[in-house]
């Protein structure tokens, strides 16, 4: 894995985490366009520094997430079923790149990928319930991720780790699968608001406990580290 993988998720957690608080605030109305084009660069850097591309998953990740942003910078405000429907087609690739890691055999490099398609993922669905009248907190769903980058950077403990609990990914996995859903139940057209906000709150739940979960995984082998 590459050294330079936590420096990135550094600066990530440094430009993301103000953008998102000002979003979030409504303190200015950032550019849409400037939006995806700051989401598409750092999924081409991530790309750039794995050296994506190598196999067959890496192939349908990049189209997954390219095509998500893609989407979300073309998507018309009060999304049209077209676009709903588009995104939800392109969140299922995320079964196909998981089968074909399966098949053909998985790489360290291409775990990170996919993890990093799925937080640009989770970023691109809370903007648009944010730009489509959303609760403004959703955006705590992709902020969470940036926050605990943070933490850990504080703390010393790596944050790139898609496997931070023994190489066992399924609880992580699972949370992300609800999140995705929740986010693009939150999209639905014409969906009530109480139920765009309930949708929201399940979003951010998941991931309140799946961060918290594995802070407090990595917190105490640290804790262990230091009694020995």
């Amino acid at each position: 894995m590459t050294a330079s993988l936590p420096n990135w998720l550094r600066v990530q957690a440094v430009f993301w985490l103000p953008v998102l608080i000002v979003q979030g605030f409504g303190w200015t109305q950032l550019p849409w366009a400037a939006l995806c084009g700051a989401m598409a660069l750092s999924f081409l850097s991530v790309c750039a520094l794995l050296r994506a591309l190598r196999t067959a998953a890496d192939l349908v990740t990049v189209v997954r997430c390219a095509g998500v942003v893609a989407v979300t910078y073309a998507a018309p405000p009060d999304l049209p079923w077209l676009v709903w429907f588009a995104l939800v087609a392109l969140a299922a690739l995320d079964l196909l790149d998981g089968m074909l890691a399966r098949r053909f055999g998985a790489t360290a490099q291409g775990a990170v990928l996919d993890m990093e398609a799925d937080q640009i993922t989770v970023l691109a669905l809370a903007l648009l319930v944010d730009r489509d009248g959303g609760p403004p907190w959703i955006l705590l769903a992709p902020g969470l991720r940036y926050v605990f980058v943070a933490a850990m950077w504080t703390a010393r403990l790596p944050a790139h780790d898609p496997k931070p609990k023994g190489g066992d990914n399924r609880r992580g996995r699972t949370c992300c699968a609800i999140v995705v859903i929740a986010l693009l139940a939150a999209l639905l057209p014409g969906l009530p608001p109480p139920l765009v906000d309930l949708a929201a709150a399940l979003a951010v739940s998941v991931l309140v406990f799946s961060f918290a979960s594995d802070a407090r995984f990595l917190l105490r082998g640290l804790r262990r580290r230091i009694a020995a």
